[in-house]
Parts: structure tokens; sequence; C-alpha cells
């Protein structure tokens, strides 16, 4: 746990000190990856005898699958080498349209990655918290409500990457979902009706050329 900690502190003092990153797509990152952790826990506990004779136990191990730690984890390293591209494509004049154009398409696709992984998360965790143990659902709901605030912070760095309209409206609408969700937890409710992503729409390039060292 030594190391674990010193980990974190690392982490968050890099994420307040004046450098490019880890910026706000990390913090989106690790922050899901949290809520995650806390769902996969609760399935974790739903290996019980019982739960092995219901069924549970079964659906809580898929739930572990789905929930891929490393993925979100690994978005944090995404989201900063996406940045330095982007660094990089706005000093050197003298790139090539193609690669610049190239480098904006990952900048977006990044946290529009993350708002929809967070989406299928949440609803994942959502259709296991019938069957979850009901002594740590709570954990469960914590998921979600992490997994749904991290949609939200990646959704900022989505905007600051130019997006269209319809790539826009379709992120509101899952972020809208999880919101959603989040209160009928919050008012208590366990088992609530499952809701369905809206097609995928195609990413356009990025514009954006903001340096946080001109601000």
């Amino acid at each position: 746990m030594r190391m674990a900690e010193e980990q974190i502190i690392a982490f968050v003092t890099a994420l307040s000190s004046k450098v490019p990153t880890p910026g706000g797509g990390a913090a989106a990152a690790v922050g899901a990856s949290i809520g995650a952790a806390a769902a996969a826990m609760a399935a974790q506990y739903t290996q019980r005898k019982k739960d092995v004779e219901s069924g549970a136990a079964t659906k809580a191990t898929d739930l572990i699958a789905k929930l891929d730690l490393s993925a979100l984890l690994a978005a944090a390293d995404d989201d900063a080498a996406a940045y330095a591209d982007l660094q990089r494509s706005w000093k050197d004049k003298d790139m090539d349209p193609q690669e610049k154009a190239e480098i904006e398409q990952r900048a977006l696709s990044v946290p529009v990655k993350m708002v929809e992984r967070c989406h299928a998360y949440a609803l994942a965790i959502q259709e296991f918290l019938h069957v979850c143990n009901p002594n740590i659902t709570s954990d469960a709901k914590v998921g979600i409500h992490l997994l749904s605030g991290s949609a939200s912070a990646a959704y900022q760095t989505v905007l600051v990457n130019s997006p269209p309209d319809n790539l826009k409206q379709r992120l509101r609408t899952l972020i809208s979902q999880m919101r959603e969700l989040e209160d009928k937890l919050l008012d208590g409710a366990t088992c609530v009706p499952l809701v369905t992503a809206p097609p995928k729409v195609k990413l356009h390039h990025s514009t954006s050329e903001e340096d946080p060292d001109e601000y």
C-alpha cells in the first residue's frame, strides 16, 4: 500500500503543478478507473455460495471482466501523448497538413472514447446492481457516480478540441443518461430501466490551439 500511496501522491502533485500534463484528461481517466475499481470490488464480494447458486456470481464475474481498469489508466497516458503531439503541431509551422489533421483527430478521439467507455461501464454496473451482494451495493453505486463525473470531465476536453455538433449532441445524451441514473440512485433506487447509447458519429479534425502557458 505504501507504494500505491506514493504513486497517488506523485500523480496528484504533478496534476497540481504548472506543467502541461497530466491535465484534465488524465484526471478524468484516473477518476473513472477508481470508480470502476469500486464496482469491481462489489462484484468480487458477490461470489458467495448463495451467489453461485443463484447465478449472481456469474454476472459478477462478467462485470469484472468488462471493467477494464488498465484501459482506463492507459487513457491517462494517451491523453498526455495526444496533448504533446498537439503542442508540437502548433509550433511546427512546416508540419505536413495530413499529419497535423491526424494529430488533431487523435486529440479529439481520446476524450470521446473516455466518455463512451464511462457510459458503457456505468450501464454494466447498473445491470449488475439487482444481483449485487446487498451488503456492498453502495460501492457499486460509487462506481456509477465516479464514472458519470469522469465522463463529464472528459467531455470538457472534448469541447476544447472543436467537436462537430452531432458529436457533441451524442455525448451530451450519454452524459444525460448517466446523470438520470445517478438521480435515481440518489433517490434510493436499485433496479433502474436500462438505456441504450445513440449511434456513433464520425469524428472531425480538431482546430483547437490553446496553450495553457499563454493563459
